[in-house]
């Protein structure tokens, strides 16, 4: 399959349905639906995956939707989460949830990694290709930058500027280096950011996002992991990672 119906017959009623493939224009989110179950994974637009995707490989609309779906793990239930909710209209999942909610068998389980890692896998190297070509780029890094203001190279204008681009620009590359992250898992990928030289590019930050990518696919909390982080660096980047966690975490 390469492409989505436009028009999809619903299997428990008479109604044809559009899939929803992204998010609405007014929405941050949007839901897919396992296909056996009511169960349903919400994606925002900040999908560390989704994006990476779009970035690095290019991936719009249905192809971006695709291939989104076939990096997602299975459902409790056993089924697969599909953009045509298993061909069941809107309505019909609607009336679904709301029999489950009424008799109390949703399902309730420990947390599990929302990703098919074996397929997430595949892209990799190309994940890795993007990062290491970002971080050996001429584009100034946020350091760069300010030091240049300082030295009165720029003037404030061009610095804001400036500025206002690079975090467009970051934002993006931030997210890849968070989804090939969340392939490497927790037990290597603050290693494998500090081999490529990542906080030096991006600054403690990035071990922030790093932490967060955590979050989302082995469940393990920001500050606890910043924590347990913190204990392998020194100097400046320790001492940031101590103000984040007291601030965030009220002196976890």
């Amino acid at each position: 399959m390469d492409t989505f119906q436009k028009e999809v017959q619903c299997t428990l009623c008479p109604e044809t349905f559009e899939p929803l493939i992204e998010p609405e224009e007014d929405k941050g989110a949007y839901p897919i639906y396992c296909s056996s179950c009511s169960n349903c994974v919400n994606i925002s637009r900040a999908n560390p995956v989704r994006i990476a995707f779009r970035e690095v490989l290019g991936l719009r609309k249905e192809a971006l939707a695709l291939a989104f779906q076939s990096v997602l793990a299975p459902c409790h239930c056993g089924g697969q989460f599909n953009h045509d909710s298993g061909k069941r209209c809107p309505d019909c999942i609607y009336k679904i949830e709301r029999e489950v909610r009424k008799t109390g068998t949703d399902m309730e389980a420990a947390f599990r990694c929302p990703w098919n890692i074996t397929e997430l896998k595949k892209y990799e190297a190309k994940f890795f290709e993007y990062i290491f070509q970002k971080v050996e780029s001429k584009e100034d890094s946020l350091q760069q930058l300010i030091e240049k203001f300082e030295a009165e190279e720029i003037d404030a204008e061009t610095y804001m500027e400036e500025l206002d681009s690079l975090r467009f620009r970051e934002s993006s590359q931030v997210s890849v280096i968070q989804a090939w992250a969340m392939i490497l898992g927790p037990d290597v990928a603050f290693r494998a950011a500090e081999e490529h030289e990542l906080v030096e590019r991006y600054g403690s930050r990035i071990l922030v996002s790093i932490a967060d990518a955590m979050e989302i696919s082995a469940g393990k909390a920001v500050l606890t992991t910043l924590a347990d982080e913190m204990k392998n660096w020194d100097g400046h980047v320790e001492q940031e990672l101590n103000t984040f966690i007291a601030k965030i975490g009220g002196g976890f």
